[in-house]
């Protein structure tokens, strides 16, 4: 009898640390962050991407005229861009509805996106929870900005 109240104590404290994950998952800070980079036509082949340092990175969220950037900010060096995303700031434009705005500096990549910018949809990544654990940019878009 011994060893079925110890197996229940057990269950209980997995419950309640599993419930305490899943707060932190849903309260924390969520990221999303990337590298932009640019095809060169010769090194195409063999998966080598130029960096592109001090590219401008915006996430634009609304719809049609009523669009307006809530975030932004400049690839490094390396051009690594990073954001992170606040319990209120997911409740106040959910990041999954706006999208990254990329303008590449002038003559930084052979390819020259029409309006100079490239769009990324933002896409969520759910943990085994239930709940949004990072997000990724999607497949970029060339529209005229």
């Amino acid at each position: 009898m011994a060893f079925l109240a110890k197996l229940l104590l057990v269950s209980l404290l997995s419950i309640g640390f599993t419930a305490t994950s899943a707060q932190v998952g849903i309260f924390g800070n969520v990221t999303l962050a990337g590298v932009i980079t640019c095809p060169n036509d010769s090194l195409a082949t063999l998966r080598i991407f130029r960096i592109i340092p001090e590219a401008k990175v915006d996430v634009v969220c609304g719809i049609l005229f009523f669009q307006r950037t809530v975030k932004s900010t400049t690839t490094n060096l390396i051009g690594v861009y990073s954001f992170s995303f606040s319990f209120s700031d997911i409740l106040l434009n959910n990041p999954e509805l706006c999208y990254l705005n990329v303008t590449l500096p002038s003559n930084s990549c052979t390819f020259d996106p029409p309006g100079g910018a490239i769009r990324f949809p933002i896409v969520g990544i759910q943990s085994v929870l239930g709940t949004v654990s990072t997000y990724i940019p999607g497949a970029p878009s060339y529209l005229p900005v």
